[in-house]
């Protein structure tokens, strides 16, 4: 429990029951720190139950390859978290490996039995918790945005697929939102790499004198198309500005063509990449989102101003299950 209260602790305030009967060792309840320095209360109340596997049941050569650890469990709590309105998780620490692993016992259940559990005629049933499962300071960020996209969803009456967009990309969309009245321009050069297996994006935001990277965005096996699912609040159209700085009148350029049949011409780096650079700015949805997110800070929900550069990498290998 002290490590888990170590491991959790800068990630929100932590919950007991005064007695003991819960079937429950520990909640925290996930807060959201916000621009100022300050931090706001979540919507987010995780529930915990903590188990352990001890290193002489399980030693680090089994378990470093092991594909989830078994834990026998009671049949009358598993019927009794999955009856509740929310998720309890099964933190396992397993001492061989000094790690902590996790699985939401309520989705467990139900994939596994269902409502089954109810009927299951006997005393315990072991829960595997895979190995993938890792609970460590990803795992909380994740959880915490979950969560606060279910939130931002019930304070805009909304749960259509673009708010987790706009959850990830709200402080981009300020910037974009705002550029009229800060008398600022953006631009969007997306390198289509020959040499690697990843596309990589760069948002810059522009006035007289400078130019800011707002969002670095490195993704695996990304295609122009790609590009706009990825951005879908933003319109794209042709920069021209600084072609003749890269290539002659008549040498070769690579193209690309969005989906409304814009064609982009780009810049041929040496073979190791293609270069497009296009203006953006807020189409119709983007400009939706804007009204979402200034509504989204009216209710105190985020705090919104100038930010500094953001990095995204996308991979397979980075996708994880919570």
């Amino acid at each position: 429990m002290a490590k888990f209260r170590a491991l959790a602790s800068s990630f929100g305030e932590f919950v007991n029951y005064e007695r003991d009967r819960g079937a429950r060792d520990i909640g925290i309840h996930l807060t959201q720190k916000l621009r100022s320095g300050s931090e706001r209360m979540s919507s987010s109340l995780l529930w915990f139950q903590m188990k352990g596997i001890m290193a002489t049941t399980f030693p680090a050569s089994t378990a470093e390859s092991a594909d989830s650890f078994p834990v026998s469990l009671s049949v009358k709590h598993l019927r009794f978290w999955y009856l509740q309105p929310m998720p309890t998780y099964l933190a396992l620490y397993v001492e061989s490996l000094d790690r902590f692993f996790f699985c939401n016992i309520q989705a467990y259940v139900e994939t596994q039995w269902g409502r089954g559990i109810l009927y299951l005629d006997q005393q315990t049933a072991v829960v595997k918790v895979p190995s993938t499962s890792l609970l460590d300071e990803q795992a909380f960020r994740l959880l915490l945005q979950t969560n606060d996209v279910k939130e931002w969803e019930k304070a805009l009456g909304t749960d259509q697929k673009y708010v987790g967009v706009c959850y990830r990309d709200y402080g981009l969309i300020w910037h974009l939102g705002t550029a009229g009245d800060r008398g600022v321009q953006h631009e969007l050069e997306f390198w289509d790499w020959q040499s690697k297996t990843r596309s990589q994006v760069f948002i810059r935001e522009i006035d007289d004198e400078h130019s800011v990277v707002l969002r670095e965005h490195w993704q695996y096996m990304m295609s122009i198309s790609e590009l706009e699912s990825a951005y879908p609040y933003l319109e794209f159209s042709q920069n021209d500005d600084d072609q003749s700085d890269w290539c002659d009148d008549d040498e070769w350029q690579p193209t690309a063509e969005l989906s409304d049949g814009t064609v982009l011409r780009g810049i041929d780096a040496a073979s190791e990449y293609f270069a497009f650079e296009m203006r953006v700015e807020l189409n119709d949805l983007g400009r939706q989102m804007f009204d979402w997110i200034v509504f989204l800070e009216h209710v105190g929900l985020i705090e919104l101003g100038l930010c500094e550069e953001q990095f995204i990498s996308v991979a397979p290998w980075h996708g994880r299950e919570i």
